[in-house]
């Protein structure tokens, strides 16, 4: 009798073992990995963020910085990128700087680009694009080197005056008296 139940136990757990082993056979990637070959599984999003582009890679191939003159009644109001004391003071206020830009910072992840205006980026104004708007921006590393007006409401972050970006038309290339010139050619 006991014989017969430990008979009946062991036929009952084979049975189990055999009907995961094919239901787990059924599946794709346990096949893929019998037979070697890798499938990719569907990622829930769970535990694992996704990797954003980078503005670079995100930037529109169509869409294009706006020129602004020395001579503009914008350009001339316009605070230098160094003027940190007057920015804080126009903090939440729509205004606008001017300088060149020498560099595009990336943070990791790629939530943002940094625009800074002095390779001591702690002692001139910044303005910043959130991953939400690259794709609505050129290239930003384009500009690097170029004189450029920045318009927009200037906020303070961390004690350091910065200008979010959120469209093109916020930037606009500031035109050398040459090229000017050569217009009037």
């Amino acid at each position: 009798m006991l014989k017969n139940k430990l008979l009946a136990l062991a036929v009952a757990s084979f049975t189990m073992i055999s009907i995961t082993a094919k239901a787990e056979d059924d599946k794709p990637a346990a096949k893929a990995e019998k037979s070697g070959a890798t499938v990719a599984k569907p990622d829930s999003g769970e535990g694992r963020k996704t990797a954003r582009q980078s503005q670079s890679e995100s930037a529109s191939k169509t869409a294009t910085f706006g020129k602004i003159s020395k001579t503009d009644e914008a350009y001339k109001s316009a605070l230098d990128a160094h003027e940190l004391e007057a920015a804080l003071k126009q903090a939440d206020k729509a205004s606008g700087f001017k300088g060149t830009v020498s560099g595009v910072y990336e943070p990791k992840g790629n939530a943002m680009a940094i625009l800074n205006f002095d390779p001591q980026y702690k002692t001139a104004m910044t303005a910043v694009v959130r991953n939400e708007n690259f794709s609505k921006f050129p290239d930003l590393k384009t500009l690097v080197g170029k004189d450029v007006l920045v318009a927009g409401k200037l906020i303070d972050f961390q004690g350091r005056p910065e200008i979010i970006l959120t469209n093109v038309d916020q930037i606009k290339l500031v035109e050398s008296e040459e090229k000017k010139a050569d217009k009037k050619d």
